[in-house]
């Protein structure tokens, strides 16, 4: 427990109590190849002027922000790395975290990615986090690198290349397997780079540049400063409550708990049967059981801090809903907040599968979801929902359905 809180504080702190910072110096090009290819890594490293730009920004240093990101870093970054051997995968995968979201548990990408890993929502959803409107489980450091670290593993079952892989994980297969063939069939990642989207162009020379300061940030007169750590606790939440109600009721700062519960997009936590957690000071935690009765009673002189009696929030409480309607969404044993949305009515199979023709592919042994949808073009989500699959696990002798262009019909038979 107390690993987790210090990630999340790690993750999400805004101090610059972390580094102290420093007179920097940039070095001439030449030293910086030589460390870089001195660099033990069972991931293949790089040097040239990509890279480079990114070391650039590092060193600048602006507004303290590379001290910042290496004090957290330097405590993070030990525990993903557990994570990582716990799943087999290459340890030197951490610095991806550093290189897409600087550490940012509460980064959104404009390409929607959220997270220190900038999972995509499709992504995170394939491997089993959770979000609605209420809570995004891709902030959650311990969750996400998990669900990182299945896609990874997935990832490199169709390249079998790390730099590739890493590519895919920002960007998307289909993006890696466009450049591939637009490059001539190139498996060399620096063969594709120029021909990947340019937003996507960023992520292996921010990663290399990201492995090298956390190697080399020494020889440019980094100083980083100790860390100390909050005491705290976890508490479970019973009903329908807000981070503001619990700041005024519990004396808690309102900015605690935005850092040390980032999973919670509107500071509002809904009530499910699983029941959801909050971290809060250990100091308040045997206040928080005298007091726990408030934070759920509806208050009329203070209708914005509090919840309403038929376990709604009145923020999202429906205009004109029958009470059967709010019974019904109330017993959904799953997630009660997100039946208040009206959900699309799904679109019949003909129609999404227009123009498109029928494959029934037999599982071979060696095969991985991820290898059949780079074989086929297309997604392990689409294969999953074709097939009604849960999980990413399959078979030797299974039956697949795989939907491919018509116009494509002939090519891909010949790969059964």
């Amino acid at each position: 427990m107390k690993f987790r809180l210090i990630l999340i504080l790690l993750l999400l702190s805004n101090t610059t109590l972390f580094a102290s910072k420093t007179n920097l110096v940039f070095d001439d090009y030449d030293s910086i190849a030589k460390r870089i290819i001195k660099i033990k890594s069972t991931i293949p490293v790089e040097y040239n002027q990509y890279v480079q730009r990114y070391i650039n920004e590092f060193v600048a240093n602006d507004n303290g922000q590379t001290n910042q990101l290496l004090a957290k870093g330097l405590y993070l970054l030990p525990d993903i790395e557990k994570l990582l051997k716990k799943n087999r995968l290459p340890i030197e995968l951490r610095f991806v975290a550093v290189s897409l979201s600087n550490l940012d548990a509460r980064k959104v990408s404009t390409e929607g990615g959220s997270g220190i890993w900038q999972l995509k929502y499709h992504v995170a959803k394939t491997y089993g986090l959770k979000i609605n409107s209420y809570i995004d489980e891709r902030r959650d450091p311990i969750k996400s690198t998990e669900a990182a670290s299945k896609y990874f593993e997935d990832l490199y079952k169709i390249y079998e290349d790390w730099n590739l892989t890493i590519a895919a994980f920002y960007s998307s297969p289909l993006h890696i397997n466009k450049a591939i063939r637009q490059s001539g069939g190139n498996l060399d990642y620096w063969k594709i780079h120029s021909y990947l989207p340019e937003e996507y162009q960023k992520t292996i020379p921010r990663f290399i540049a990201s492995f090298y300061l956390f190697t080399h940030y020494r020889d440019h007169k980094f100083s980083v400063q100790a860390f100390k750590s909050i005491h705290t606790d976890t508490v479970s939440i019973k009903n329908w409550t807000t981070f503001d109600q619990i700041s005024k009721i519990m004396d808690i700062d309102k900015e605690f708990l935005k850092n040390y519960n980032p999973i919670f997009k509107k500071f509002i936590i809904p009530y499910t049967p699983k029941k959801y957690y909050l971290t809060i000071p250990a100091s308040k935690a045997k206040d928080f059981k005298l007091r726990e009765d408030s934070l759920y009673v509806f208050q009329d002189k203070e209708p914005g801090l509090v919840t309403i009696p038929d376990n709604l929030p009145k923020t999202i409480q429906p205009k004109d809903t029958a009470t059967n309607a709010n019974d019904s969404a109330l017993s959904n044993p799953e997630d009660s907040a997100t039946q208040l949305e009206p959900k699309p009515k799904p679109k019949p199979e003909t129609e999404t599968l227009k123009g498109q023709a029928l494959i029934n592919y037999t599982v071979k042994r060696g095969d991985g979801l991820g290898k059949i949808a780079a074989k086929y073009n297309c997604t392990i989500t689409e294969i999953k929902k074709w097939n009604r699959l849960k999980s990413n696990t399959i078979k030797p002798g299974q039956k697949l359905k795989i939907y491919v262009p018509k116009s494509q019909l002939s090519k891909y038979k010949k790969k059964k």
